[in-house]
Formats: structure tokens, sequence, C-alpha cells
């Protein structure tokens, strides 16, 4: 069942601040800042921060999203399949949508940087290339 976006950065009691991706043949590493309501930090202290990685994987909103730390202000996620690979070391990030409107979205390639604001949806996607390796001198 699809939830409607929020038209704010907050949602629950996590207030969002920037997204920044990297991106790397079709995975996709997410860091998230945001801040917590006070009230909720000495509660994920004490009682651990399940709820929050639940809260934060979904308000990110990608597929098959792993929430590999989260703590009282960041949080880290793994996305496999965020990209369309097309065989030949090139790969394509679709639009992503947002649950909330996040103030600064990074998106870095390994050709490119791009930063956007105020974005709850990236109506367009993103191709780029595989990184390079250096050939091993003999």
């Amino acid at each position: 069942m699809p939830v409607a976006a929020q038209t704010d950065s907050r949602y629950s009691y996590i207030t969002f601040d920037s997204v920044d991706i990297s991106l790397e043949e079709t995975k996709a590493t997410v860091t998230v800042d945001y801040s917590i309501d006070s009230g909720v930090q000495i509660l994920v202290m004490f009682l651990g921060n399940q709820d929050l990685k639940n809260k934060i994987e979904r308000a990110m909103n990608f597929k098959g999203a792993t929430v590999k730390t989260a703590d009282q202000n960041r949080a880290v996620l793994e996305v496999e399949s965020a990209s369309y690979d097309y065989g030949d070391k090139s790969y394509w990030f679709p639009f992503h949508t947002f649950l909330v409107t996040i103030p600064k979205v990074t998106i870095q390639t390994p050709q490119t940087t791009r930063e956007m604001f105020m974005v709850q949806e990236m109506n367009e996607g993103i191709g780029y290339f595989a990184k390079i390796q250096p050939q091993q001198e003999k």
C-alpha cells in the first residue's frame, strides 16, 4: 500500500537534514544526517534504535535497503540493487521518491557530484560508468 509523502523534512520524531548517495556500480551507500526529538533521544539510548532504523529506512524509501548503522544523528544504508546494470560498465540510477522533503541531497558517481535542494522526488535518473581501475605495472 503506497504511503503519501510528507511535504516537510520531518518524519515522526526525526527531522532530516541531508542525504548523501554514493553510487558504485549497482550499489548505493546512503548516508543520512538528521536530528531526533530530545525526549526520544533518551528512549533510543536505553531501549535501542530498532524503531529509529525502521523509520529511517521507511522515510528513505529505497527498495531492498539495509540499515548498516544508526545513531542519534546519522545513519548509513546500503542498497545493493539501486542502479540498473547495462552490462557494459554503464549504469542507470532511476528517479527516486523520498517520503519526506530532504533539504539537501548529494549524489556522487565515479564521474560527477550533483547537489539538489528541498528534494522529495528526484524526477530524473542519472547515468554513469563504473570506476576505472588503474592497471598494475609489471
